[in-house]
């Protein structure tokens, strides 16, 4: 498959050294231009790039609407894409004046949030045995992840199965894709769940705002940051979601279990 390289390596075990041929993960250098001028470089995996670009430019308040993507022209040769987007001059504006190198290993670059904020919480059941489940099969789907242990990944559900999944070496590239898969189906994911299996931080909160996601869950932790602007604007944080346990962390006395 596209997403793994075979390479030679040299394997030491106990007091073992001996050749062998590694599954990596194929990283590749992903370029976004908009309206014929280039945003930005993302490291990525070789696949889902349409998605991964739709997803970004949704996630960071660029486009708000499908029907502000006019066309867009994919390059395989260069890894590169051009989408035509018939956008307000400030959102690029914006985006180019606030922008800040994330923390995701696939780094990229995200823009500050702009009247995004809700009164409260939307009022959300969470049933702790279905989250365990849902967890179990997300990561049986971590397919890469088995295979090389080199990637991230993340999922949409809708609380009872996983509708959009998706795998990439950066926290933010996986979260993007899966965005970019329900943009893409014309589902809007403002009642949906993201899962993930990395670090929450506040930019991958930023990201489930704009998109008015309720609630990120994850198998990892989550950061101070992140916390603050989820209590902020009203988005359910849960982390370290493992076996039977999990952290919620903002939105607790709104939350619903069973």
């Amino acid at each position: 498959m596209d997403e793994i390289k075979l390479v030679e390596i040299l394997k030491i075990s106990d007091e073992q050294k001996f050749y062998l041929t590694d599954s990596v993960i194929n990283e590749i250098s992903f370029e976004i231009f908009i309206n014929g001028k280039r945003l930005l470089a993302i490291s990525s995996l070789p696949s889902n790039l349409l998605e991964l670009a739709i997803g970004f430019v949704f996630s960071e308040g660029l486009v708000t609407s499908y029907s502000e993507i006019e066309s867009y022209e994919m390059n395989k040769k260069l890894n590169a894409i051009n989408l035509s987007l018939k956008i307000p001059n400030n959102r690029l504006q914006n985006f180019n004046k606030t922008k800040e190198k994330t923390s995701g290993c696939g780094a990229s670059l995200s823009s500050s949030l702009i009247n995004n904020k809700k009164t409260d919480f939307k009022e959300m059941l969470i049933d702790i045995k279905k989250t365990r489940s849902l967890f179990y099969e997300f990561q049986k789907k971590s397919a890469l992840f088995f295979k090389t242990g080199g990637v991230h990944s993340a999922a949409l559900s809708n609380s009872s199965e996983i509708k959009y999944f998706a795998e990439d070496i950066g926290r933010h590239n996986a979260v993007d894709k899966v965005i970019g898969m329900a943009i893409s189906d014309k589902c809007n994911p403002d009642d949906l769940i993201m899962l993930c299996s990395g670090r929450i931080s506040s930019e991958i909160v930023k990201k489930a705002v704009r998109l008015n996601i309720p609630a990120i869950i994850s198998q990892s932790a989550t950061t101070s940051e992140a916390i603050s602007l989820a209590w902020k604007y009203k988005l359910y944080v849960i982390a370290f979601a493992r076996g039977k346990r999990m952290n919620i962390y903002t939105g607790y006395n709104r939350l619903k279990l069973v």
